[in-house]
């Protein structure tokens, strides 16, 4: 998922490096920061927290280059807070780059996946776990959306469940999923995507990580072939996941434990996705919620994981 709308509007690398950076920003007290994060987690554009440890403010902000996706952001913070108006600047793209280092720290996304960007250092926080590193941008796959996290989690029990399977990355963005599901362990992992500049970075990405094996390509889901796997992670737009359903169920395999990931889906649109994919001979068998997203963990009807 290559795209905040996706959950965000897809830009390519040469739109976005034009593209203002926009930062909202609410004042709040600073003992509520904690609550009010865990409140708003799962948001996209994501909320963070900023505090002046000189004056002991504190503040929520979010930033987007997408005014319409940080105004929806904007409100929730508003609601949650019981605060507001949130003021919301342009930020010149020197400002930007620093305010964004302010912003992302490292983050434990998963129990077994910390992400850092390329600034900070990080150590896994369990023997078994892993460290990625993401040079975030705007891109989605930063790790810090929800749908992201979930994807994560579906991968970890998956791995336990079918070690040796492929994985398929749909919408592999700033291949967070790809470079996590190869280092956690999956021996055969591929990214696609629709977006050129997302295939670029994601590759980028996966040298910085030490995973180079793992190829990227471009892919339109809704009208080209799509690589086999027998775990698929599609984290794409809801709309897009039911037009594609019969093609996207095509690409799972039929090897003992095969599974499909969707993700991306607003809780309002889950249902919908659900009938398409049953309607393809696939059943629900756990989902994930984080903020207004739903995630859901699907195989097909009489299939069983590996083991069980």
């Amino acid at each position: 998922m290559n795209s905040e709308t996706r959950p965000k509007a897809a830009l390519d690398s040469d739109l976005y490096a034009e593209a203002p950076v926009l930062r909202a920003r609410l004042e709040v007290r600073p003992e509520d920061l904690d609550d009010l994060l865990d409140a708003l987690w799962g948001l996209d554009p994501a909320v963070g927290a900023w505090q002046d440890m000189e004056t002991g403010r504190a503040w929520l902000q979010a930033f987007s280059v997408d005014p319409a996706s940080l105004a929806a952001t904007a409100s929730a913070m508003e609601r949650a807070a019981g605060a507001g108006p949130c003021e919301t600047e342009r930020l010149p793209r020197e400002d930007w780059a620093e305010s964004w280092k302010k912003f992302f720290r490292v983050v434990r996304v998963s129990p077994r996946v910390t992400v850092r960007p390329p600034w900070e250092n990080a150590e896994p926080e369990r023997p078994d776990g892993v460290v990625v590193c993401i040079e975030p941008g705007m891109s989605f796959g930063t790790g810090l959306h929800g749908t992201t996290q979930t994807c994560l989690r579906f991968i970890e029990s998956l791995l336990e469940e079918t070690p040796g399977a492929s994985l398929l990355d749909l919408g592999c963005g700033s291949g967070i999923l790809s470079i996590a599901a190869r280092l956690l362990g999956f021996r055969h992992v591929r990214g696609v995507d629709y977006d050129a500049a997302a295939v670029r970075v994601a590759a980028e990405n996966a040298r910085e990580n030490g995973v180079s094996d793992v190829p990227f390509s471009l892919c339109d889901v809704t009208v080209d072939p799509i690589p086999a796997a027998d775990v698929v992670v599609a984290n794409i737009l809801a709309p897009v996941l039911v037009s594609a359903a019969p093609r996207v169920s095509r690409a799972v395999s039929r090897a003992p434990g095969a599974a499909l990931v969707l993700s991306g889906i607003l809780d309002s649109q889950y249902a919908g996705v659900v009938r398409a994919y049953a309607a393809q001979g696939f059943s629900e068998v756990r989902r994930l919620s984080a903020g207004e997203w739903t995630s859901g963990l699907f195989r097909r009807v009489g299939a069983s994981a590996r083991g069980a």
